[in-house]
């Protein structure tokens, strides 16, 4: 048993954090005061953290685009070699599983790792090349008679 010095409660051992696990010491404040001080403290600087993590946050899609960027200035167009950057884009290739879109683990902020094993599992096609394989792979076929929306 062991006494908090926030709310002066006699609580067992295990409710308090270890401060250093490989000696067995434990924090004084119990685990409850200490969520409730972590808890407070955030809901007073939260402007704060939100910043930070929008700065973070920009800096990592800076950084994933960037690498977009040179990725895609080495590798253009596998079929008619256009090198635009704007209208290049990733098409997974044949049977391998996909995780998710490139453009979404970008978008989310996926870790660059997780990204460029993404990208090994597709070619760089420009946007018609990637629209007409896409179609012919799905057996999709111009009719006369088709409706124009």
């Amino acid at each position: 048993m062991k006494i908090c010095t926030r709310c002066k409660k006699e609580k067992m051992i295990n409710e308090f954090n270890f401060k250093i696990k490989t000696s067995g010491l434990r924090q004084s404040q119990c685990k409850e005061c200490t969520r409730l001080l972590v808890k407070n403290h955030y809901n007073e600087n939260r402007d704060y953290y939100l910043k930070k993590a929008r700065n973070r946050n920009s800096e990592i899609k800076l950084e994933l685009f960037n690498y977009l960027k040179q990725y895609f200035s080495k590798n253009p167009c596998k079929d008619c070699a256009e090198s635009d950057i704007t209208v290049l884009e990733f098409d997974h290739m044949g049977k391998i599983p996909k995780f998710k879109a490139v453009s979404s683990l970008i978008r989310r902020g996926y870790p660059l790792e997780k990204i460029k094993e993404e990208i090994k599992k597709c070619e760089v096609r420009c946007a018609n090349c990637h629209r007409r394989k896409t179609a012919k792979d799905f057996n999709w076929f111009k009719s006369k008679n088709a409706l124009v929306a």
